[in-house]
């Protein structure tokens, strides 16, 4: 990784969780799941009202919750924040990317700044994150970085051009990390929710987020892509 030395970490600890992207929806689900599962979560959104609000709902699991404001879209302030993160102790072992600029857009309408802006949130916040997070994984010898992939990677929908766009790239971006980092013990992969996330149907927020916490602990073979189709 770009400007990797040795010493420029923290230990690892395989039982806190980062998570890019903390919505109210499946990024709230996501911690909850792994907060009461006995993790440390960090959570890292762009508001610092929005994390304040999540950690409050978030502190009856009785879990260490940590509040990181940083924008996905700002490359350069996250790798800051996120290398900071992993220069202390304890710092995350699993990574959730689970950011998304995902208003509906056309490809004849978008300006190339909107463009280049839903392509820095879907896609290269994740690979900046990465290479926050990997030297310090390395040191430790494992490491699960999971990203939050999407039906519109497989059936791109004119109407949501940035957001099929981007979760094509995504895919691609976790298959190649995760081809160069497992001689390191470090687990990549996509979750691809192939549906329409809604409270009360078969994708419920929770149950996805059920599937990520299995995805982390369970003892089958690795794969470079799970699937979510609300079974």
């Amino acid at each position: 990784m770009p400007n990797e030395r040795e010493g420029d970490h923290g230990p690892v600890d395989g039982r806190h969780l980062l998570l890019v992207g903390a919505g109210p929806g499946l990024g709230m689900a996501v911690a909850r799941r792994f907060a009461a599962g006995g993790y440390r979560v960090t959570v890292v959104a762009r508001s610092p009202d929005g994390l304040r609000d999540l950690a409050s709902t978030l502190a009856d699991t009785g879990a260490t919750i940590n509040t990181v404001a940083a924008d996905a879209g700002d490359s350069d302030g996250l790798g800051a924040r996120m290398r900071e993160l992993y220069l202390a102790g304890g710092a995350p072992g699993v990574v959730v990317y689970n950011a998304v600029m995902g208003a509906p857009d056309r490809l004849l309408d978008s300006s190339a700044a909107h463009l280049q802006a839903a392509y820095a949130v879907d896609v290269i916040g994740a690979i900046v994150v990465a290479q926050a997070a990997v030297p310090a994984m390395r040191a430790a010898g494992f490491g699960t970085i999971l990203v939050t992939g999407g039906g519109f990677a497989d059936y791109p929908v004119s109407a949501f051009a940035t957001v099929s766009l981007g979760k094509a790239a995504l895919r691609s971006a976790a298959t190649m990390l995760g081809a160069d980092l497992a001689p390191d013990g470090i687990r990549v992969a996509t979750l691809t929710i192939a549906g329409q996330i809604a409270a009360g149907t078969s994708f419920d927020p929770e149950r996805i987020a059920e599937r990520y916490w299995e995805i982390v602990h369970a003892d089958s073979p690795w794969q470079a892509e799970f699937r979510f189709t609300g079974e």
